[in-house]
């Protein structure tokens, strides 16, 4: 998730020099690469400055190209109604809009 290791190690350095850097300690640093803790707010905005990135690619949340993608865990059933979806037509699509559509409102009768 975080690509605190990733960015450190392409920048050539050490855990120690980054703890300087952001004025926080090695053990942090140790801990945040390893998953084990998150950095707060403000930590990490001194990181993405220390690299010189966004705090979403700091976070994995943006690609190199600055598309940020935000990953949303859904349900195998949930996969299987995308993919479904995704292999209609534009009059199949509306369709299926008009039948959940009509399922909606049965349920608030």
């Amino acid at each position: 998730m975080l690509r605190i290791k990733q960015l450190r190690l392409e920048n050539n350095m050490s855990q120690r020099a980054l703890a300087t850097k952001i004025k926080s300690s090695q053990k942090a640093i140790d801990l945040w690469e390893k998953g084990v803790t998150d950095p707060k707010a403000e930590i990490v905005i001194a990181l993405a400055d220390a690299f010189e990135c966004s705090a979403d690619y700091l976070l994995g949340r943006e690609d190199d190209f600055g598309n940020v993608s935000i990953v949303l865990e859904i349900t195998e059933n949930e996969r299987k109604l995308l993919s479904a979806y995704a292999k209609l037509g534009k009059k199949e699509r509306e369709f299926l809009f008009d039948y959940i559509n009509y399922l909606l409102s049965k349920i608030k009768q």
